[in-house]
């Protein structure tokens, strides 16, 4: 009968994440290991809302709208909270170009507060509005 029999830490992309590795007690270790289930919504990035375009070169970044405030937003493709200074400054490049398109010049400012996702980076491109 198989069971799981130790949860082991391994390195996936820069993470570390739990996973379980099967045992039969009569034959030994199977090898077989099954990652956790990483419960990022960053990371899955569904197709419900606009998209605006997705970069795979320099760096993988997505720019989409957000589903909780719906603003145009710049998700990072890795899993991790902090891009380097060239990643960032690219982010915020496209997203302000997004922004402008939809607003106009000085409508918009970008946000880098990570609210509700902490440990994923991601940009908002917020209105501005009249009285700010």
């Amino acid at each position: 009968m198989w069971q799981p029999h130790r949860r082991v830490i391994h390195s996936i992309r820069g993470g570390i994440f739990p996973s379980v590795e099967l045992f039969d007690p009569g034959l030994g270790l199977k090898g077989i290991v099954l990652p956790a289930v990483n419960n990022c919504d960053l990371c899955d990035l569904r197709d419900y809302t606009q998209r605006y375009c997705e970069f795979v070169h320099p760096f993988k970044f997505t720019i989409l709208d957000c589903d909780s405030c719906d603003t145009p937003m710049a998700v990072l493709g890795e899993h991790r909270s902090a891009p380097t200074e060239a990643e960032k400054s690219l982010m915020i490049e496209v997203l302000s170009a997004i922004a402008r398109d939809k607003w106009g010049a000085d409508s918009f400012f970008i946000d880098d507060v990570m609210r509700q996702i902490p440990d994923h980076c991601h940009l908002h491109a917020r209105r501005r509005w009249r009285w700010q």
